[in-house]
């Protein structure tokens, strides 16, 4: 379908007096997605929601256009894989994906297929045959994401997939979440690692209190944010001579060279250095050949969107 697969509008939860969610504003597109918050921020709440586990309080929202609380087909198109870490032990893993293949409808043959195929996506084959209690925390994972899988689903919701994973397995899951999207799977992903997010989602929903803080694409939020000091890195054909000039600039507060191709160049104010380093650049006729932020990481635009 065209424009937003999953919308929120007004949406709230709370439990008794505590609220996990207030007047979510949401559009999530098609591609990889990104909830990015700190635990409790309410990311946990709102997969639940659109799983259609739990009803919101008040507000809206749709999956594919149809209401996961009242619409069962919208089911079809939905796998999820939650945060908490629950399979069969006394199953194998192809097992168990097919058991729950077949939960969903598939006939006896039909599920053994698709349990295979859903294992091999997700780097299970060599241990498909094995018992799970025997997994490691990283194939567990992979096994609940194959099972997730296996009736070929439009949309994957994962809720914190990386937890309790070492750097290998993180790395694995984010692969399989950039395959999977490349293949036309659309991924939600809920995580509170931010340089995880910023690594494959291309749209990111910044949750905090079960407030939404921004959304967007990442450049889209910074372009958002209040302008705030800056630093960015240059390599040019004369490095001194553009730090001269540089320098003349009040808003310029830091200037160090880096050699004779590059120098880094510290502002008090984003916008007002990003405005006027291209008519610098083009009047003076510098060669540059690379700029670079390496402040402007997800961690840095987080703890401003917190202020």
């Amino acid at each position: 379908m065209a424009g937003p697969i999953i919308q929120c509008g007004q949406l709230a939860r709370w439990y008794g007096s505590v609220s996990a969610l207030t007047a979510v504003d949401l559009n999530i597109p098609a591609g990889i997605t990104g909830l990015l918050g700190p635990n409790g921020a309410g990311k946990s709440t709102l997969l639940r929601i659109i799983t259609g586990q739990i009803e919101p309080s008040s507000g809206t929202c749709t999956v594919f256009g149809k209401n996961p609380m009242t619409d069962e087909s919208v089911f079809r198109d939905i796998g999820f894989c939650s945060e908490d870490d629950a399979l069969f032990e006394h199953m194998t893993a192809r097992e168990v994906v097919t058991f729950l293949a077949r939960l969903s409808g598939f006939p006896r043959a039909e599920a053994a297929e698709r349990a295979a195929a859903s294992l091999e996506t997700a780097g299970m084959t060599p241990n498909a045959d094995r018992q799970t209690t025997a997994f490691s925390k990283g194939m567990r994972q992979r096994t609940r994401i194959a099972a997730a899988l296996v009736h070929s689903p439009t949309l994957i919701l994962l809720d914190e997939p990386m937890t309790g994973l070492d750097p290998v397995g993180r790395r694995d899951v984010l692969e399989l979440v950039r395959r999977l999207a490349a293949a036309g799977t659309s991924v939600v992903f809920s995580s509170h690692i931010l340089h995880e997010v910023g690594a494959v989602a291309g749209h990111i929903v910044v949750l905090h209190h079960g407030m939404v803080l921004a959304e967007g694409s990442l450049a889209e939020i910074r372009a958002d944010l209040a302008d705030h000091p800056f630093t960015i890195c240059i390599r040019c054909d004369d490095a001194r001579s553009l730090a001269l000039r540089l320098g003349a600039l009040e808003f310029v507060t830091t200037l160090k060279i880096r050699g004779r191709d590059s120098l880094e160049v510290g502002s008090d104010s984003a916008l007002k250095l990003l405005s006027a380093l291209p008519p610098l650049v083009v009047e003076a006729g510098y060669e540059l050949t690379e700029i670079s932020a390496p402040g402007e990481t997800v961690e840095a635009v987080f703890q401003r969107l917190l202020k």
